[in-house]
Parts: C-alpha cells; sequence; structure tokens
C-alpha cells in the first residue's frame, strides 16, 4: 500500500453544480471541529471549489481512501440525504486482509468469506465491538477474494457495504477471524517493513478503499470508479472484473440490503466511521 498522502490538491473526479465527488486520500481526516484548525477534505473543497461551506452526506475515516460525495449549499446535502434514505447509493470497498485467518480462524482461507454477513455491533470509545445484542444491526457482502498480486500470504476482498457503521468494514472482517492488514487496533499484527510507521496516537496503515459508488435514479445510474490509482497496489484482475459485474447488475431491493436510512441529524459514517463532528 502507498503511504498516506495528506499533502497536495484535492483530486476531484466531477462537479455538478453543488455536488462534487472528490477522492479523498488515505490519512486525511474528513471534516474537523470548528475549534480544530487542522487539514480536512472539507476545508481543501471549500478552497478549491470556492465554496463557502461544505456539506457532508458521508464520511470515510481516517486511514481509508476513496470516493466522497460532498455538497456545497445545505439543500444538495438535503438531496444527497433523501436518496441515502431511498437506498439509491451503492458502495463498494476493497479491502486488503491475509489469506489466512488469525487465531481460532487459522485453517481459514479468506475466499469462504464470500457471501452475506451479519452482526450487531457497538462503538466503544474510539473502537466499535461485535456484540451480541443492543447494538445497532449491521450487514456487508462479500463479492469476491483474490491473492494480491504482490503476495500469495495476502488477498484483496472486494464487499458491498449495505449499512454505515463506526468501523464496520475494519470490525466485522476481524471478528470473522481477517484484520485488515496492519489494523492492530482489530488484533492484526503490526506491518512489516516498507509502510508507515504508526504515530503515536494515529492511525493504522491499513488497505481499505471507497473504490466505487452508483447512485440510482429515475433516469438512470450513475457510476462513480476510478479504474485505476497510483495509491492502489496489486488488485487481481479478478477483483477488476467482479466489481465490474456488481455495478452493471441491476440495484437489489433497498429493503432486501438494509442500508441504513440517514435523516437530517447528520452523514453516515460509511466504512469506518469518522472520529470529526457531525455536519449539521
Amino acid at each position: 500500500m502507498a503511504a498516506p498522502h495528506r499533502d497536495g490538491p484535492l483530486e476531484i473526479v466531477r462537479v455538478e453544480g453543488d455536488r462534487a465527488v472528490v477522492f479523498k486520500p488515505a490519512g486525511l481526516s474528513s471534516e474537523r471541529g470548528a475549534d480544530d484548525a487542522g487539514d480536512s477534505l472539507a476545508r481543501r473543497a471549500e478552497k478549491e471549489l470556492r465554496w463557502p461551506r461544505v456539506w457532508l452526506p458521508h464520511r470515510l475515516d481516517r486511514p481509508t481512501r476513496g470516493l466522497m460525495v460532498i455538497a456545497g449549499s445545505a439543500d444538495e446535502a438535503a438531496r444527497c440525504g433523501e436518496e441515502i434514505r431511498e437506498r439509491r447509493w451503492t458502495k463498494w470497498y476493497v479491502a486488503r486482509v491475509a489469506s489466512r485467518g488469525t487465531q481460532a480462524a487459522q485453517r481459514l482461507d479468506a475466499r469462504g468469506l464470500v457471501g452475506e454477513h451479519r452482526a450487531y455491533l457497538r462503538r466503544i470509545g474510539r473502537l466499535a465491538s461485535v456484540v451480541r445484542s443492543g447494538g445497532d444491526p449491521s450487514r456487508l457482502t462479500v463479492l469476491a477474494v483474490e491473492p494480491t498480486t504482490a503476495s500469495p500470504d495476502e488477498s484483496h476482498v472486494l464487499l458491498r457495504l449495505d449499512t454505515g457503521r463506526y468501523h464496520q468494514i475494519r470490525v466485522m472482517l476481524a471478528s470473522l477471524g481477517f484484520p485488515l492488514v496492519g489494523d492492530t487496533d482489530y488484533g492484526a499484527p503490526e506491518r512489516r517493513t516498507g509502510h508507515t510507521p504508526r504515530a503515536a496516537g494515529g492511525s493504522p496503515d491499513i488497505d481499505l478503499e471507497a473504490i466505487a459508488l452508483r447512485i440510482d435514479g429515475p433516469g438512470g445510474a450513475e457510476v462513480f470508479r476510478l479504474a485505476r490509482h497510483p495509491a492502489r497496489r496489486g488488485i487481481s484482475p479478478a477483483i477488476d472484473a467482479a466489481l465490474d459485474s456488481a455495478i452493471a447488475a441491476p440495484a437489489a431491493d433497498a429493503s432486501s440490503r438494509g442500508q441504513r436510512a440517514v435523516g437530517s441529524s447528520g452523514p453516515t459514517d460509511d466504512s469506518d466511521g469518522s472520529s470529526s463532528t457531525s455536519a449539521p
């Protein structure tokens, strides 16, 4: 995986009116609190798009890279929220895990992850945990698993995120015996040489990307996908082919996918949440 990319201009994929699709690099916060002067995707977007303010209908956690939709007005943010409530957004992610499971799952091959997975998740401090009851119902579907082109000991997992809970992908894969490579927060060993060391209190060096987004509407579907990106390493052509098939497939029934409804109280915490405050 490429080292976290905090500097440089914001990568803008598309701008249409008060809506934009951008690529958030790993290592950059989606947003910051009002009293925090640190760098963030929202602040870069305000500067580069010359928007007085940016609203975030959803977020990615700091160590996650990938596609995000942002809004330049309250009305556009409300339209995004309505689309999410109507389950019109479908999001796909790629995560790097060990090809063999850890601990109790030691004998399992990562390809056994393919299929639907459900859990109840509860946030405890800065982490999340799988609980027997009393947590948020959470669901994701693993579509394909293939060894990376760099090492047969590591595999990429292509998945569709059906709900948007805090740290959902990370904690659910870890609970299945396959934490993301380098995700020491959820039981993975430290990464070896060639990766950026984790600073005290910093984010883990993981490989997790929001790789594609489809927004279904009355006039058809809009698909956002970067076929190639310099931060992406070692993805098998079979993963790309599986993603092509998933994007081309008809949208699943909203209720069957069980995506999280989002109201005006704040944005979703896609894939793994955000440590920042909610946008009004």
